[in-house]
């Protein structure tokens, strides 16, 4: 268990990178089909209607201040009521709901002052829902109801959210044949569940949505389909990354890319790139990619100010954290050095100095500690005197404090680490968040092991799991299985009494639970996890060749992911297995492989490890093949 990655601002997630839903995509088809409309075909009031509602589309894309978006809006009011009283009431509808994301869209730049934005926004969705269910109009419920979906999505009423989308997707096969301009509409709301799915944290569910909506695009012929890809390869992405399908992710962001690139929608460019920084960044190997991605995705959010709070500040930190691993240590400090001066807002400000509190971690240089320790005193104090940011700012600070003591190897100072992350798992308590509060318990659950307290530990990831589990979260619940069958494993070392046995007889137990639920949900990188545990429980009872079956599972899941540096891990515990059965010449073959793949993830760190186990296993083979040698002779 590691400390948290902070790779989003507190309280958000991926999926809010990309922010609220700005536009359909449909700017595009409305502009051609106004362009290739004859006067007989369509009336001189159609065409004008189509294109305001592309002008409208394309500001609400392009908007950096306020007053555009309002613009925006009214412009898309004027389409509305021009295509009502032409009588065209599909494409009224999709102007209806751009007036609706015109709403969306002020309230989120508003801020706390934008809550009248999202009144009138629930207001006006209400009211076409009605006046469509009266007129026997299945389309325009649909549409409407779709509008509410996304309504209670920014509302984080999920549930009811959840409802609405699935009456809209059950109100758009009730339509039967209808325009290509609507027919975007089955693509849409398979989308609009598909994120309403990532935001309950289930994540299997929410990529088969994705593939879903690729699959119903591919059928289609519709010429203005490229944001609907791009969204669905942010959402397969998403749903990608909080499952580590690292390998995965880079391949369906890089396919995402040209389509955001083709809407011109920034804000879902400057998200894939930032998820394409982050794989590449976890997967290893990929530094350079991943220092590239994150300072394209920063500039386009620093360009687009209005609706890009705290993203922009989180791209640098990465960026720094992939120059730092590609060891570029002067340009890390530079780029952050540059933004220092130029922040505005508490929010901004807190990010940049977690940043560089972030970088002085991992220089981990003389004084570079006591800086940090500086640093993080001074944002927790101005978190703690302000009431503009939530109780998940300061909650993350408690943690990134208690990871610096931990690194301490000060008995003392990971007691402290220990207060510090308690007292972050109570803040997130106190606001209710109980996935924020599940994954701050690892930090806890970390420095009790270091404290020789495996059984504390043991109890508090106990705790994480039953969170998950109410949240509904499956392959998270899986996860924290994991890593209390793990916690249950060093319990068992530290004992000598009756109940070692019994301790890993449960995490055997818990972890067959993780192997079967990962499976259950598809997650590949977890069930070569769950391999793995199952492993080394196998070396603790003394079965190596049990031990060997489950490393080779591991490896061969893992070779299937992409996962580099994991298959070196595998391949190395395959080699302990090995070593245990007197099978050197194996052993010392699994030490050279796992040196290869090391070197493929790009990991100087791992290579040297890997480097090291094979000139031991090497050294024992070429003993053993003296000693038979000298037995030969003799």
């Amino acid at each position: 268990m590691e400390a948290t990655e902070y790779f989003v601002p507190p309280g958000c997630d991926f999926l809010d990178a990309a922010g609220e839903t700005p536009t359909d995509g449909l700017a595009q088809l409305f502009s051609l089909e106004a362009d290739a409309a004859t006067p007989e075909q369509r009336s001189r009031a159609a065409r004008a209607a189509a294109l305001l509602f592309s002008l409208a589309e394309r500001a609400l894309l392009t908007a950096e201040r306020v007053e555009e978006l309002e613009k925006a809006q009214h412009t898309a009011v004027e389409a509305w009521h021009l295509f009502m009283a032409d009588g065209d009431f599909h494409s009224a509808a999709w102007s209806a709901r751009t007036v609706i994301h015109a709403l969306r869209a002020r309230s989120c730049a508003c801020g706390g002052t934008g809550a009248r934005f999202a009144a009138a926004a629930v207001a006006l969705a209400e009211e076409e829902l009605r006046r469509a269910r009266l007129s026997g109009d299945d389309f325009g419920e649909a549409c409407f109801l779709m509008s509410m979906a996304e309504l209670h999505c920014d509302a984080k009423n999920l549930d009811e959210g959840l409802r609405c989308a699935e009456a809209a997707s059950a109100a758009f096969l009730r339509c039967g044949a209808i325009p290509a301009t609507a027919a975007a509409g089955r693509v849409l709301v398979v989308l609009v569940l598909g994120e309403l799915q990532v935001r309950r944290y289930q994540f299997h569910e929410a990529e088969a949505a994705a593939q879903q909506a690729l699959r119903l695009l591919d059928a289609s012929e519709d010429a203005g389909a490229s944001a609907c890809r791009a969204r669905a390869g942010l959402l397969l992405g998403v749903a990608g990354r909080l499952q580590q399908k690292h390998a995965a992710v880079i391949a369906s962001t890089k396919e995402a890319i040209p389509w955001a690139q083709e809407t011109g929608d920034l804000r879902l460019l400057a998200a894939l790139m930032y998820l394409l920084a982050s794989s590449s960044h976890s997967l290893g190997g990929r530094f350079r990619a991943a220092a590239a991605a994150a300072g394209e995705a920063q500039r386009l959010w620093e360009q687009m100010e209005l609706r890009a709070s705290g993203w922009a500040q989180c791209a640098l930190s990465l960026q720094t954290q992939a120059l730092l691993a590609e060891t570029s240590h002067d340009a890390a400090k530079e780029a952050l050095r540059q933004h220092m001066r130029t922040a505005r807002g508490p929010g901004p400000r807190v990010l940049l100095r977690d940043a560089w509190v972030q970088c002085l971690k991992r220089l981990d240089g003389p004084g570079d500690r006591e800086k940090a320790h500086a640093i993080s005193d001074k944002t927790l104090a101005t978190l703690q005197s302000t009431s503009e940011l939530s109780s998940a700012w300061e909650a993350r600070e408690l943690e990134l404090i208690a990871s610096i003591h931990v690194k301490s190897n000060s008995w003392k100072k990971v007691e402290e680490a220990c207060k510090w992350a308690e007292q972050a798992k109570q803040k997130l308590h106190g606001s209710g968040d109980k996935y924020l509060e599940a994954d701050a318990i690892p930090s806890i659950a970390k420095c009790y092991i270091l404290l020789g307290r495996p059984s504390d530990a043991a109890s508090v990831l106990s705790e994480r799991r039953q969170l998950f589990r109410e949240l509904g979260a499956r392959s998270r619940e899986a996860e924290a299985m994991l890593d209390l069958a793990d916690a249950l494993c060093k319990e068992q070392v530290s004992r000598v009494d009756s109940r070692a046995r019994r301790f890993l007889r449960d995490a055997f137990q818990i972890c067959q639970e993780a192997l079967n639920a990962f499976s259950d949900v598809g997650q590949e990188t977890g069930m070569a996890k769950a391999h793995l545990l199952l492993a080394d429980i196998y070396m603790h009872r003394q079965e190596p060749s049990e031990a060997e079956h489950e490393a080779r599972q591991a490896e061969q899941l893992y070779r299937r992911a992409g996962e580099s540096k994991k298959v070196a891990k595998a391949v190395r515990k395959l080699g302990f297995a090995c070593c245990e059965q007197d099978r050197p010449s194996a052993a010392a073959r699994c030490a050279s492989e796992a040196v290869v793949f090391c070197r493929k993830a790009g990991d100087r760190y791992a290579t040297a490890e890997m480097l090291s186990w094979e000139a031991q296993c090497l050294g024992s083979q070429r003993v053993r093949l003296r000693a038979a040698a000298f037995a030969l002779r003799h």
